[in-house]
């Protein structure tokens, strides 16, 4: 999905909203064990291509990337409920025609880099003593499936994830159903 400055600006107002604007309904735990980070990633990537028969003879593109990640605490009671954001966005620096393709921005269907890409997610949460199940966009890790981190933008999967952990430290029990997967680099049209 390619965002405009405009889209941009209401997706992480969006997402603050949300969270913010349950303090009115949530108990205390809800909020007090809250918490938001922001994270910056700039990323630079040059691809050789120098040889005969080359179609091209260098990919060469540079992004920032903004992950906001919004996490709440539980509401009380025997059964403790929360919400989750997560907002990713994609900007280019500096690339064009002729230099793309270094797989670092997704390409319209005419082969120019997109000026910007992001997705956005919420994840409900609920808690029962150790177990917890969590509903909506996920990143997780665990030993069967884990969010590939190496790019720009991490990816994220959409389905369930069913934990939990037992007295000993060590042990856990996870399952996890993933109904969707979304790649690092979402397809983009122009």
């Amino acid at each position: 999905m390619q965002l405009k400055p405009a889209s941009r600006t209401f997706l992480l107002s969006s997402l603050a909203a949300a969270i913010l604007g349950m303090s009115n309904t949530a108990s205390a735990a809800f909020i007090e064990d809250s918490k938001a980070s922001i994270d910056l990633r700039n990323f630079y990537m040059n691809r050789d291509f120098r040889q005969s028969g080359a179609a091209q003879s260098k990919a060469e593109e540079w992004a920032q990337g903004f992950m906001l990640k919004m996490e709440s605490g539980y509401t009380e009671g025997p059964v403790g409920f929360g919400l989750d954001a997560i907002g990713l966005l994609g900007v280019k620096l500096d690339s064009g025609s002729g230099r793309g393709g270094t797989g670092l921005l997704p390409r319209s269907a005419s082969g120019e880099p997109a000026d910007d890409y992001g997705t956005a997610g919420l994840t409900a949460k609920a808690k029962l003593s150790a177990t917890t199940l969590h509903v909506g966009t996920l990143q997780p890790v665990i030993p069967v499936l884990m969010r590939n981190d190496s790019r720009l933008l991490p990816n994220i999967y959409r389905g369930a994830w069913l934990q939990s952990k037992t007295s000993q430290a060590s042990r856990w029990i996870s399952a996890c159903w993933i109904a969707r997967a979304t790649a690092t680099l979402p397809t983009t049209k122009r």
